[in-house]
């Protein structure tokens, strides 16, 4: 029944909105990435049921958004991402009800982030990916400050996640995704604010960056004891310390 729980879900969001992307289209790709990439999914215990969030995240493919989204899907969220997926019509349509916030990454975007920080002080979660792009490699690129800015005017706790594999499956170079692979995904505890930022802006994206490479590494050495080292394919995002 707790997916019927629409106000403790997402607060304020259009039923249709919570019901049918979040709620039947969100089983369907949880269902696909089951079947595919024998998606595997840990700590969603630590994903609050009835407070605000940011969801912290690496970025390895087009497939991060919808995945994290389908399987965190109890606590819909505001997914950030470039104002350059809304060009084409009826992806913006859709993308626009889904409850996407669109960025421009030229310059600061006041418009994004007044968005987002509305959805956090209306009760509901966002999910941003501060390395601003899809990785080059699979290894976790150095995280931009927007994070931190946000974080200190919506002061709502944290909860860093890692995706492993999916990078193999759909590189930024491809223009469509592989059909078989591995994908995992995890959600480390929440961070409260304060923890968060009582060493400074610095060393809280630092420490934001450290556990979910850290996050993502384990999900890595894992994936490839199941998988007998088949996946994922070694590259730099081994960072010369799995075997």
């Amino acid at each position: 029944m707790r997916a019927w729980q629409l106000r403790r879900r997402a607060p304020g969001w259009p039923a249709f909105r919570t019901l049918f992307w979040w709620t039947f289209i969100a089983f369907g790709i949880r269902l696909g990435a089951f079947v595919l990439y024998r998606l595997r999914v840990f700590g969603l215990e630590h994903l609050p049921r009835d407070r605000p969030v940011m969801l912290v995240s690496n970025h390895q493919s087009h497939l991060d958004p919808p995945l994290i989204g389908a399987v965190a899907s109890d606590r819909p969220m505001a997914p950030i991402a470039r104002v350059g997926l809304f060009s084409f019509r009826p992806l913006a349509w859709m993308l626009r009800s889904i409850g996407v916030i669109a960025i421009s990454q030229d310059r600061g975007d006041h418009a994004a982030f007044r968005a987002a920080l509305a959805e956090l002080e209306a009760g509901r979660n966002v999910l941003i990916f501060p390395e601003g792009s899809r990785t080059a490699d699979g290894a976790v690129a150095p995280f931009m400050r927007g994070v931190i800015v946000l974080l200190k005017r919506a002061r709502v706790p944290v909860v860093p996640v890692a995706v492993e594999g999916a990078f193999d499956v759909w590189p930024r170079a491809w223009t469509l995704p592989r059909l078989s692979g591995r994908i995992a995904i995890s959600l480390g505890s929440a961070i409260e604010c304060e923890a968060l930022l009582a060493g400074g802006p610095e060393a809280g994206l630092e420490r934001l960056h450290s556990e979910i490479d850290g996050m993502r590494g384990l999900l890595r050495r894992l994936m490839r004891v199941q998988s007998r080292g088949r996946y994922p394919a070694r590259s730099g995002a081994d960072g010369g310390a799995l075997t």
